[in-house]
């Protein structure tokens, strides 16, 4: 070294308390950034920095290669291009080394290295695309807060992918690690099994994790296509278990991710509510239930096909447990309380240009949005899903609010359709209108009960919000207004006009003919803020999945919210007040 005795380098650290270990680490790239060190002798520090990085490992696994990465990589690709010709090789291996040692622990740098020779890399040309699934992959496999990931691309731009890299990655952190696999189809699950013992096998992986170097690139003790278990790991049955949709998880364990990916299949199933239940409801009894620990993490990626899928029903109930919170990526939210993470990217950002250039180049993007039929462009690629063909009340065609303005009228108006049958629910609409034309869904009663349990319910329902008009559906066989204007004098009541209302047209017609009216004059409560299994759930539930293209078991929802548009908005039985006027004669 050409350094004075006694003479200092210096180099910014991290403001943390130093070790003995992560000094040296700082002072040997203090030493390799210096322009007053000989390239030669920045040669042999440089296997000193390796040694050093061994034992720092030893101490402190995740700090040791988040500074390794975050300070030496860059020092040393600096010292690569910068270098003689004679050395560049040698530094060159040098960073290959470094990169290789943060790999064991740094989701992004196990990418690079894996990719490092193969001629078609994924991240290194969708880096800007990616890197967020990268980072929440690299978190989740540490944070133990961090338990849900959702991730939702355009097809080809490299989730599934990466989830398999992550898959062979968790191997390699640990022998003892499990994991299940589950797509829709056989040839998914099982390619995604026969890449991750590719990846594991190879000459990189045990270049990563010198243990497998032991394996001699034949780690399996059993090994299926499906299942099958690494030499010595201390697993029940299998570290990797690869299912269908439909096939059998009983008895299965996973210790360090579930992960599910492409659980619908494409365009034909994306209007199967049935099939969007009969996943959903797999989840919530069997699937969940195969995890082995609370260390096992959720993995979830696909295409948003639709409000209903498995993917935007796990977002809703994420939300409910802990509200997501935007981030400053536009694509990415957290919840609050740091268990979840979304991910939506779309192919087309909101000034229209490519968010993925090297799958959609601009031309060929803007090729496929008008091509594409506009219900299959906004799921698939802008991964925005939209109703289902028929469902113009679902959730997205609605207007909400989460908090009411301050200018609303101090009483409130109803409708209600009554029971018909038994199965049938008595539906109770209660809006708060703004005095400019606007009614804010503020209240229900949505129940099965009998109505002799319910008149109590109601005359309650008009004390507490002031309701100053109340429209009936008779369709009953007594007078439900007389009972109600019985019961409301008993308790000094006046203020109620109750009007009793005739239907004639069929319920279908009486919906379409006030579509419009319930799309935009009212405003309904958003669908962070409604909690299932309440009445107002329920009625946003019948009303949010009636289809005008097929049969509905049930349409008291959309029916009351139409009598309500029809006779108190349009004003059809609520007559105007008599005004005074002066005679001209």
């Amino acid at each position: 070294m050409s350094l004075k005795i006694g003479e200092k380098i210096e180099i910014k650290k991290p403001q943390e308390k130093t070790t003995t270990m992560s000094q040296t680490f700082f002072d040997i790239v203090a030493v390799l950034k210096s322009n007053k060190v000989r390239e030669t002798d920045k040669l042999q520090w440089c296997q000193s920095l390796l040694a050093i990085l061994e034992n720092y490992y030893k101490e402190n696994e995740l700090k040791s290669v988040q500074n390794a990465k975050k300070y030496a990589i860059p020092v040393l690709y600096t010292l690569t291009e910068k270098s003689s010709m004679e050395n560049m090789a040698l530094f060159f291996d040098y960073y290959k080394k470094t990169y290789c040692f943060c790999a064991r622990r740094d989701f992004e740098c196990f990418v690079d290295y894996i990719e490092w020779n193969q001629p078609k890399k994924v991240l290194a040309n969708r880096r800007q695309v990616l890197k967020p699934y990268v980072d929440a992959l690299n978190r989740i496999a540490f944070d133990d807060k961090l338990q849900y990931i959702i991730v939702s691309y355009a097809p080809s731009m490299g989730k599934s992918y990466l989830a398999t890299l992550f898959t062979a990655w968790g191997y390699g952190l640990s022998i003892n690690n499990s994991v299940i696999r589950m797509s829709y189809s056989d040839e998914l699950v099982l390619g995604f099994s026969r890449t991750v013992k590719g990846i594991i096998s190879s000459p990189e992986f045990a270049e990563i994790f010198p243990l497998f170097k032991l394996y001699n690139g034949k780690p399996f003790e059993v090994e299926r296509e499906s299942d099958w278990k690494i030499k010595n790991a201390n697993v029940p049955k299998s570290n990797h278990i690869a299912r269908t949709r439909s096939g059998s998880t009983t008895g299965e364990r996973a210790s360090f991710a579930i992960i599910f990916d492409d659980m619908t299949k494409g365009a034909e199933e994306a209007n199967s509510e049935s099939i969007h239940n009969g996943i959903y409801d797999k989840w919530l009894t069997e699937w969940w239930n195969r995890r082995d620990g609370q260390k096992c993490k959720f993995i979830f990626v696909g295409t948003q096909w639709t409000p209903e899928d498995i993917l935007n029903r796990v977002i809703e109930d994420r939300n409910k447990v802990s509200p997501l919170q935007e981030t400053d990526n536009p694509y990415v939210m957290e919840s609050e309380d740091k268990s979840t993470i979304v991910i939506r990217v779309p192919m087309l950002d909101k000034e229209h240009k490519t968010t993925c250039p090297e799958v959609y180049p601009q031309e060929i993007a803007e090729q496929i949005e008008q091509n594409t039929d506009p219900f299959l462009f906004s799921c698939v690629y802008q991964q925005d899903p939209i109703a289902l063909t028929g469902r113009e009340l679902a959730w997205e065609c609605l207007q909400t609010y989460i908090e009411p303005p301050e200018d609303l009228e101090s009483y409130c108006m109803a409708a209600i359709d009554t029971k018909r049958r038994g199965k049938d629910n008595l539906n109770m609409f209660i809006c708060k209108p703004d005095g400019h034309g606007k009614h804010y869904l503020w209240d229900a009663i949505f129940t099965k009960e009998p109505m002799d349990k319910l008149y109590d319910k109601i005359i309650e329902k008009i004390i507490l919000h002031h309701i100053t008009t109340l429209v009936i559906e008779n369709n009953i066989d007594f007078s439900l207004k007389t009972l109600l204007e019985d019961r409301l004098k008993l308790r000094g009541i006046y203020w109620c006009k109750i009007i009793e209302h005739y239907n004639t047209p069929k319920k279908e017609k009486r919906i379409m003919d006030m579509l419009w009216q319930i799309q935009t004059l009212i405003i309904f409560k958003d669908k962070s803020i409604v909690k299932p299994n309440t009445d107002i759930g329920r009625l946003m539930e019948n009303i949010t999945k009636y289809s005008f293209d097929k049969p509905n078991a049930f349409d008291d929802g959309p029916d009351g919210s139409a009598l309500y548009a029809s006779e108190i908005i349009m004003g059809k039985s609520v007559l105007p007040k008599a005004k005074a006027c002066r005679r001209l004669f």
